[in-house]
């Protein structure tokens, strides 16, 4: 039994060396083309295979198992409760969304309005099943799958891996990875979610926060109040390796994190950026470090392409450095209507955000209101362009001071879950053994 396990696991990780070579060697341009056609011949159980060897494993134990279903910053969450929980954490890395638009029609492939035309896919819906089955079936193998993991409750690419959960009796199961504060936001949501008359069909949500849960149990319609729990996330839990003792001296950047592209500030944004490198050239004397945090490559190459005609050489971008490794180091962060700011505070920085042109310190648009006591002891509202380059200057020659302790604490409770026990994950692990329990 042993030498036949050995054998299997042989022969998996040369599968899935041949699917990474596939996926981004030589032939990472026709992998897309190729794989579909093998998807169409082989049909939902040769998809599942490829995706069974797209799975991320981390460290399997003798515990139990949740698989989880890949997303962009849901992989945050995962990396921290892999390090602090005792339960196994595979993801499935690829194939789950690409695979089944073989399956179904174009109008089904639309997050939250799915439900509307999942009965039109005619089989579709059933090779999907079909798909979800056998990839369960295929991870369970190696580790019994005890649970599934979704970072939103409402995509269209889940609707089969709900439906096989409950015909195997496991719960699935989301840490929302949207936390929806903005008052405008939350209004959009709301209208989009009774418009697609959406209803969850899963097991239960786990939220960031209030303003997430209120959004959801809003619409009635899509789960009852008791399926919401507010966890908070796990990639929090990041924060407590972190030393934020740093005093203003010793701390070496002035950073300002981009706002782009949905913070309805883009023109007030490329203003702030201008002031910023302006501010560089003023102060490139000075030891520090001006640095730009961008969000992703695309980000960087446009920050980099204005940053370009000052040349400055005290001035850096990039968006490979974690925030956890760049906030406690900055004695001043800028920016706006962005959940970044909360763990800015955490790690005791001198908080600006502008407060001209686009950007509001009021009203639907703001996340961050000047009416709230608990936002203006942490937050400092720049009214104008020059209010922002002196405050720069003050940075530089170092008079602001860092927060206390219980202004941060008030303020971040305002927009993230704070937990009781210390931990987000441990929070989120007890929401997780609640349901295994339930389904035992």
């Amino acid at each position: 039994m042993e030498l036949c396990r050995y054998k299997l696991s042989i022969c998996e990780e040369r599968m899935k060396k041949l699917l990474h070579n596939l996926r981004y060697g030589y032939a990472s341009q026709v992998w897309p083309w190729l794989s579909m056609v093998i998807i169409k011949i082989g049909g939902p159980r040769a998809a599942a295979y490829i995706s069974y060897w797209s799975v991320d494993w981390g460290e399997t134990g003798e515990n139990q198992t949740i698989l989880c279903l890949y997303r962009e910053s849901f992989i945050k969450d995962i990396t921290e409760l892999r390090k602090r929980t005792e339960l196994n954490y595979p993801i499935v890395m690829g194939g789950f969304t690409r695979f089944q638009k073989v399956w179904f029609p174009i109008k089904v492939q639309e997050q939250t309005f799915y439900q509307k035309h999942i009965d039109e896919s005619g089989k579709g819906f059933e090779k999907g099943c079909k798909y979800a089955k056998c990839l369960i079936q295929l991870v369970s193998k190696r580790s019994s799958v005890d649970g599934v993991l979704s970072a939103n409750f409402d995509y269209w690419q889940d609707a089969v891996f709900k439906k096989v959960c409950k015909d195997l009796n496991i719960p699935f199961l989301v840490l929302s990875r949207e936390h929806p504060i903005i008052p405008k936001v939350c209004k959009y949501v709301i209208e989009r979610y009774l418009q697609a008359d959406y209803r969850f069909e899963g097991t239960a949500i786990a939220v960031a926060g209030r303003s997430t849960k209120n959004v959801i149990t809003e619409v009635k319609s899509i789960c009852s109040d008791e399926q919401v729990v507010i966890t908070g996330l796990p990639r929090y839990d990041a924060w407590l390796d972190v030393d934020t003792s740093s005093s203003m001296e010793k701390r070496q950047f002035i950073t300002l994190l981009t706002f782009t592209k949905g913070y309805y500030a883009d023109q007030t944004f490329m203003e702030v950026l201008n002031l910023f490198c302006e501010a560089a050239a003023r102060h490139s004397k000075s030891t520090l470090i001006f640095l730009v945090k961008t969000k992703d490559a695309a980000d960087t190459e446009v920050v980099k392409k204005i940053a370009a005609k000052h040349e400055l050489s005290n001035l850096q971008c990039g968006h490979e450095s974690a925030l956890f490794d760049v906030l406690p180091k900055s004695r001043l962060v800028i920016n706006y209507n962005s959940l970044s700011l909360v763990e800015a505070v955490m790690a005791r920085s001198w908080i600006a955000i502008p407060a001209w042109g686009q950007c509001k310190d009021k009203g639907e648009e703001a996340m961050y209101s000047v009416d709230s006591s608990k936002v203006t002891k942490v937050v400092n509202f720049m009214s104008s362009p020059n209010a922002l380059v002196e405050t720069i200057a003050a940075s530089v020659m170092g008079q602001l001071q860092l927060m206390n302790d219980e202004d941060i604490h008030d303020f971040v409770g305002e927009y993230l879950h704070i937990p009781h026990t210390g931990s987000y994950c441990r929070e989120f692990e007890s929401f997780i053994a609640a349901h295994l329990q339930a389904n035992h």
